[in-house]
């Protein structure tokens, strides 16, 4: 966008209005929000560079130094209220975020409000990480600690679906940032109860220990080499398989929410061992 005025390319977006930093104007409203693409807004002591708005301030101001230092203070003082307003409006919309990751995928709302304890702490990290994607990567956190059946790609492909701009590696770095931790067997084990939930109901409780042992038998490397989801798929599928119950890799695929092609070469590696 640029500025009809001065043609300066530095335009903000600022409590709904798209306003350039080189000569004050405000051009307008936002009407169709770029949601949360934007880095994160100015914070604590931080504040706009009011120098180019001053000096064009100076040459349309021809009066006495009292006049112009006042014009200055009621500049500051916008500033300041941009700052607030903007910051507040952006945590606001980055909770708006996680509730809607939190719907989409089944999570309770007591998750939702661990979220925004961790969002605090990846944005006090002061990174470039922008406030949708420390929203994101604060949902991720809570996924991951309490071993939700729900991947990390799942959460990334569905924001990106709905045309959000995100990277993986930004959202790595604010979990490394604030040292996430979990148990990768907890993970499978998760999905694997997820799994036999919807696949056999009631009956699952049954079933679970009997996987739960499959799972122990198997190497380490063995537990590392695929992503959670898929081989919790596979050791359902080999487990079911033992006990005389007879399911299709689709279902068991389409239950876990994985590649049934994938599932079907791995699950028949992993059944034969």
């Amino acid at each position: 966008m640029q500025c009809p005025y001065c043609r300066s390319l530095r335009i903000i977006e600022r409590d709904g209005q798209y306003v350039c930093m080189d000569c004050g104007t405000v051009i307008g409203s936002v009407y169709v929000y770029d949601t949360y693409a934007q880095a994160s807004p100015l914070m604590d002591s931080e504040e706009i560079d009011l120098a180019p708005i001053w000096k064009s301030v100076e040459k349309s101001v021809r009066k006495s130094s009292e006049v112009r230092m006042s014009i200055y203070r009621r500049l500051r003082t916008i500033n300041e209220l941009f700052r607030v307003g903007r910051e507040s409006y952006s945590v606001y919309r980055a909770y708006d975020c996680m509730s809607f990751i939190a719907r989409a995928f089944g999570i309770g709302n007591e998750y939702v409000e661990e979220a925004k304890t961790i969002l605090k702490r990846i944005l006090a990290n002061k990174g470039s990480v922008t406030y949708y994607e420390a929203a994101v990567a604060a949902m991720l956190y809570v996924i991951l600690s309490h071993n939700l059946p729900v991947s990390t790609k799942q959460v990334i492909s569905m924001c990106k679906s709905k045309g959000h701009k995100l990277t993986f590696e930004a959202i790595r770095d604010s979990l490394t940032g604030i040292g996430v931790k979990y148990s990768l067997r907890d993970r499978v084990l998760s999905y694997i109860r997820s799994g036999l939930v919807k696949l056999f109901g009631d009956s699952w409780v049954t079933i679970y220990p009997e996987a739960e042992k499959f799972l122990n038998s198997l190497k380490r490397s063995v537990i590392q080499s695929r992503s959670p989801p898929i081989l919790a798929a596979a050791v359902i599928y080999c487990v079911s398989k033992e006990l005389g119950y007879k399911l299709r890799v689709e279902d068991v695929a389409r239950a876990v929410q994985v590649s049934q092609y994938t599932l079907r070469d791995y699950a028949r590696k992993l059944c034969n061992n």
